[in-house]
């Protein structure tokens, strides 16, 4: 009977024990623009059930460009773009590659571009980058790999364009900048009257003189790819967006050919825009190995291969995995295309210095400089 009693007061000390403890809650905050959002959220959260259901997720709404990193935001997903900013401010927990799940089933080119003075910071999760659409029946267009082959080509007429925006001419400058000089740069030079690059400036003329624009589309739809869908439909005769547009195309992509493209006459020098995966530098002794786990099953294949192939039809998602382009190819074969562009030789993660913020405030004020690409 005193074996039993002193049982049963363990087993009731151990139940209150636990029912005092607060259960380990991991602050998480996922890219937001991503097509379908909520339901990538939801394949998070689900997949991490599958194999930490003792830990509650907490998905805030953290804005990556903000600038700053909460210190409860256990997990993160950032643009790369500002990568030299955070880890300036120190909010990056520095990584080994053996604490990365299939490390070397990563595209090289873009987690060795997501190094910080060779450190590992993030972990590169989606990708996107401008490509250039024709339609597959369209011989004249077939070889056009320039802006100035596509203007001579046109005749100045017919090029689609997705969120029409100072925004949009100021990247697409910058890109013209490197494709230019041949050489990938994180550093701009000012945009001002007297220092306008013109052949630069020309991409962007040929650009502007070329794009055509429907009434009907209401800036607000930008988000949608609008004229994904509108080239789709049959109106234009070219269009530039992501790889994920072709969603909206629907059957229309399987006629469409896509490729990269240099905004010059020069050689393109692909550059990508990331998201990227970071644990906080501030993450507790106690969340450290769950963040890294929800850090690995958010960049990892299970998850970016569920991702880009929902409920049967592909999302045309551009990832940072070999192995995600090669199980969905069999069922899938643009696939086979879209790892094509992924895996370009000397492609580049698109990032400004830490103090880039401060540039595209003032090439954002000076945007008139250059070629409207707005409705």
């Amino acid at each position: 009977m005193t074996a039993v009693f002193l049982c049963l007061c363990v087993c009731i000390a151990y139940v209150k024990e636990r029912a005092g403890s607060k259960p380990v809650v991991l602050n998480v905050s996922l890219y937001k623009m991503i097509p379908d959002y909520d339901s990538f959220e939801k394949t998070v959260g689900q997949c991490w059930k599958e194999i930490h259901p003792e830990v509650e997720l907490n998905f805030t709404d953290w804005d990556c460009y903000s600038g700053t990193v909460p210190d409860d935001l256990d997990v993160f997903v950032l643009d790369a773009m500002s990568l030299d900013a955070f880890a300036e401010k120190d909010s990056l927990l520095t990584l080994s590659e053996e604490e990365i799940q299939d490390y070397d089933d990563l595209i090289p080119s873009f987690v060795d571009g997501c190094r910080v003075d060779g450190d590992i910071c993030v972990v590169p999760q989606f990708l996107c980058t401008d490509l250039l659409y024709t339609r597959k029946d369209d011989a004249g267009l077939k070889n056009v790999k320039s802006i100035h082959e596509l203007y001579e080509a046109l005749d100045s007429s017919g090029l689609l364009l997705d969120k029409q925006s100072d925004d949009l001419g100021i990247c697409m400058y910058m890109q013209a900048l490197i494709d230019g000089t041949q050489q990938y740069t994180d550093q701009y030079p000012p945009l001002r009257k007297d220092t306008l690059d013109q052949e630069a400036f020309s991409s962007l003329k040929e650009i502007s003189d070329m794009h055509q624009t429907d009434p009907d589309v209401m800036p607000e739809d930008s988000g949608w790819f609008p004229y994904a869908r509108k080239f789709a439909e049959g109106m234009g005769d070219a269009y530039i967006g992501f790889a994920e547009s072709m969603d909206v195309m629907e059957e229309g992509a399987s006629e469409m050919d896509f490729r990269l493209f240099s905004m010059t006459d020069d050689k393109d020098i692909p550059v990508f825009y990331v998201d990227a995966a970071a644990v906080n530098a501030k993450i507790s002794d106690e969340k450290r190995a769950l963040a890294i786990d929800f850090l690995n099953l958010i960049t990892g294949r299970e998850l970016l291969v569920r991702a880009s192939a929902k409920d049967g039809d592909p999302r045309y998602l551009l990832t940072s995995r070999y192995s995600v382009y090669d199980m969905l190819e069999t069922d899938y074969p643009v696939y086979a295309d879209l790892k094509t562009v992924a895996t370009v030789p000397e492609s580049f993660v698109f990032r400004i210095r830490p103090d880039g913020d401060k540039y595209l405030d003032m090439a954002a004020q000076n945007a008139d400089l250059l070629p409207s690409l707005a409705d």
